[in-house]
């Protein structure tokens, strides 16, 4: 299952970050790309939280992901996510009503909202890839980021135990971030340093996360377990690169 993770993610890495590189591109291949990862990731994240109804949390958790990746592309520049608030603060009233339909009787109605709105966050921070498409430093910050991502991802797929997995995952990333950076001559290596710190820690994070929770089960899960990171840095590489690049 962790080497099916690993491709999953990879797969899906090699989209996003490829759909910056398609010639003549304006931000719309790298949207369709991440509105595609959104419902596969919306599909499978109640799944794996084991939800007891998840079709309505999916589908609110998807709504809100889209409707921030849209909203991204029309957004002015500006030093924060401006375009996340309204698309999550309309998803978590539908979140709410997505569990008083269900009935006072229903169980975990408390629980499912905490994973619908835990979703969504992660869904409205995959619209970063959307909006980094959209900028003419994005192609080359989001292959530093790939690989760097990719740099962390790597041993959790060995049997090695979590005290050295986690470690050894986010100082990969530090290194294949800083040496992504040479790729790129009119780009220094401290926004690739950064990078790969950011971006490693968030892998190495969820990965602890999911370990916790036992694994996913099912492809759905799976495919929800290996994109949950991948979203997240989505708006990570993006602040980074308003920062420092």
């Amino acid at each position: 299952m962790r080497l099916k993770v690993l491709a999953t993610g990879t797969l899906a890495l090699a989209l996003v970050v490829g759909a910056n590189f398609v010639p003549g591109a304006t931000g719309w291949p790298v949207l369709g790309v991440t509105l595609a990862l959104l419902a596969a990731f919306a599909l499978g994240w109640p799944r794996l939280m084991k939800v007891p109804a998840p079709n309505p949390v999916s589908l609110v958790i998807f709504l809100v992901g889209a409707a921030a990746a849209v909203l991204g592309l029309w957004a002015r520049p500006g030093p924060g996510l401006g375009w996340v608030a309204p698309s999550l603060a309309a998803g978590l009233i539908l979140m709410f009503v997505t569990q008083l339909v269900r009935g006072t009787d229903a169980q975990k109605r408390l629980e499912s909202v905490a994973t619908g709105i835990c979703g969504m966050l992660i869904a409205a921070f995959g619209s970063g890839w959307a909006v980094l498409g959209t900028d003419p430093d994005g192609r080359a910050v989001a292959l530093m980021a790939g690989i760097a991502i990719l740099g962390a991802a790597a041993p959790g797929v060995s049997r090695l135990p979590d005290r050295v997995v986690f470690p050894l995952g986010f100082v990969l990333a530090v290194l294949f971030g800083g040496a992504a950076s040479l790729l790129h001559p009119d780009l220094s290596v401290v926004p690739g340093l950064v990078l790969g710190a950011a971006c490693g820690l968030v892998v190495v994070g969820t990965r602890a996360m999911l370990v916790s929770l036992g694994g996913p089960k099912g492809p759905a899960q799976m495919a929800a377990a290996a994109l949950a990171p991948l979203l997240v840095c989505g708006s990570v590489t993006w602040y980074v690169m308003l920062l420092l690049v």
